[in-house]
């Protein structure tokens, strides 16, 4: 019988058996619902039917965009105890904020008083496609989440900006993307709260997950975590550490230390085992082997793989100042697993194209290019001979059209999931890059064949049916390209 696949990680990885709790803890759940969006597979890309009415109007949302925007609204208005959000600036925005706003109100309005935490990771980026907002961008943006709760209703809402690190190259802010609820509902994954990205024009694909059962308490676990180290900065603070802790009181924004953790009662454990992996980048934890050891657990798995890796990010490599980046040890797994002359291993990736970005300039490739990955994995397999095949593409939605197009405007396709499945038995659904940095990341890691089956029939499918037409296999001949 084969060996879990996430107990043999924990084993490699020398955790205890009970994990690190919010970092690496095996658990469960009853139930899991993926959420991907725009789910716009085969559409034509120069039919613009999806955004834009007839009349020049807004069009009805697609399915899937909707989906996920009830799914926000639905764990937002049925919290009881503990409502969690935590994003990356720029502020939830149009139809995201006001599924949460509307899901607050309803809360209120049938009698639930749950304490409220936004935790917001603060970039601080200032070039085109990145918003730099301030701190009275942010009351703003707490204020208006709140404009409809009846004062004296009871919710206790408070909200943070941070950045746990401002030294280069450093720099450390919340990149985890997640909305749960009491401990019993969980929405993570890759999805940023932005309207124009993902509900507009050229819409951004990308991929997450809603969780019913015990491990959405792991969630929560990993945004105590956080928490506590904002509250630690009021009394002892980090001097290249940023942080905004405020409340809304009344109707009123005012400054205001983090709630008292809100102590939740474990749900029995569920038939789908998971792992919890959580990362939190640097000035959290001392101890920055501790704080990121959920980073390497992509490259564990990967070194487990017997047949298959199915691979889809944003960003392969990181181009920073004209140079590549890579993540030493996931480089190092494929390697492993491509030369491997016991096994024959098949690893599909899929890229946003590259140099792509929205309609309204945000970027979601940073240069890096398909050729630049083939020329890293080949220095690394040097004369070995290769067992496996890897090929690579960048994404598209249908058997034809390399764009999305809108008159005379076009754009790339966009890819801003962060998901790998291992042999068609385990996968990652989460906020985590496969590009190397120090940032604060939650997500799952869920072993279960019939689960993972659904995510091929879903997801993987449709991406790598459209996208392999446009790929390169790692053995053909390519030559480097620009963005």
């Amino acid at each position: 019988m084969q060996t879990p696949v996430i107990d043999a990680c924990l084993t490699t990885l020398g955790v205890p058996p009970g994990g690190l709790p919010g970092i690496l803890t095996p658990t469960s759940f009853d139930r899991f619902e993926l959420l991907q969006t725009p789910g716009l597979w085969g559409h034509d890309s120069t039919d613009n039917s999806y955004w834009l009415a007839a009349d020049g109007g807004p069009a009805p949302l697609p399915a899937a965009s909707r989906r996920l925007l009830d799914a926000i609204e639905d764990v937002v208005a049925h919290a009881e105890s503990l409502l969690d959000i935590a994003s990356l600036e720029s502020f939830a925005t149009g139809e995201f904020a006001a599924a949460i706003r509307r899901g607050l109100a309803t809360a209120a309005r049938q009698g639930r008083r749950p304490i409220v935490r936004i935790l917001y990771g603060r970039h601080g980026y200032v070039r085109e496609g990145f918003a730099f907002q301030h701190e009275a961008d942010f009351d703003a943006f707490v204020a208006d989440l709140a404009a409809d709760l009846p004062l004296g209703c009871g919710i206790d809402l408070h909200a943070c900006l941070m950045k746990s690190s401002s030294t280069m190259p450093t720099v450390s802010w919340n990149h985890a993307k997640i909305v749960a609820a009491d401990g019993r509902r969980g929405i993570v994954g890759g999805h940023n709260l932005w309207h124009d990205d993902y509900l507009t024009l050229a819409p951004v694909h990308d991929v997450s997950a809603m969780v019913e059962g015990r491990a959405a308490g792991e969630a929560h676990t990993f945004l105590d975590t956080l928490w506590n180290w904002v509250a630690g900065q009021a009394t002892s603070p980090r001097p290249d550490a940023l942080v905004h802790a405020i409340r809304s009181v009344a109707g009123r924004i005012e400054k205001a230390l983090p709630p008292t953790p809100v102590a939740l009662a474990p749900l029995p454990p569920g038939g789908i085992p998971a792992l919890a992996v959580g990362r939190l980048g640097i000035g959290v934890l001392s101890d920055p082997r501790i704080a990121n050891a959920g980073a390497a657990v992509a490259a564990a798995v990967f070194r487990q793989a017997r047949h298959s890796i199915r691979i889809s990010q944003m960003d392969f490599g990181l181009l920073w100042e004209g140079t590549n980046h890579w993540s030493a040890d996931v480089m190092a797994a494929l390697v492993a697993v491509l030369t491997d002359p016991e096994r024959e291993v098949e690893v599909s990736l899929v890229l946003s194209e590259c140099g792509a970005k929205t309609a309204t300039r945000g970027p979601y490739s940073f240069g890096t290019t398909i050729p630049d990955v083939i020329a890293e994995l080949r220095r690394g397999i040097g004369s070995r001979p290769m067992t496996g095949r890897m090929r690579i593409a960048p994404l598209r939605i249908a058997p034809q059209g390399d764009r999305w197009v809108h008159g005379e405007q076009s754009f790339a396709f966009a890819n801003h999931a962060k998901v790998w499945i291992v042999d068609d038995r385990v996968f990652h659904v989460g906020s985590d890059n496969l590009y190397p940095h120090v940032l604060q990341e939650f997500g799952y890691v869920v072993e279960s064949a019939p689960v993972t089956q659904g995510l091929l029939d879903d997801y993987w499918t449709p991406l790598w049916t459209h996208s392999a037409r446009a790929g390169i296999d790692l053995t053909m001949p390519s030559q480097p390209e620009g963005c």
